[in-house]
């Protein structure tokens, strides 16, 4: 499962099991696909997001410190280039 928080009082912006994460060396591609107005809605506090993966042994914490979200329209997907990732243990 991911999902997408605001940084500030942990706000619950999107949550998905539809997305892709993928190794870019040293930064986190992260895709999943959105309507236009979940986009806005991310978008609109693309500077303190916390993105999380979670499943039943870890929970993956991912942000951008550069900023690098930007959503496709003509494929409906968000992107959030990641260039921080910490792991930890759920149990």
């Amino acid at each position: 499962m991911l999902l997408i928080r605001h940084s500030i009082g942990s706000r619950l912006l999107c949550q998905t099991e539809l997305y892709t994460i993928e190794d870019k060396g040293g930064h986190w591609e992260i895709s999943l696909p959105v309507d236009e107005d979940m986009s806005s809605k991310i978008l609109n506090f693309k500077h303190m997001l916390n993105v999380f993966q979670v499943n039943e042994t870890e929970k993956t914490w991912y942000y951008s410190s550069d900023v690098q979200v930007n959503y496709q329209p003509n494929e409906k997907q968000l992107v959030i280039l990641a260039d921080h990732k910490t792991v930890y243990p759920t149990r």
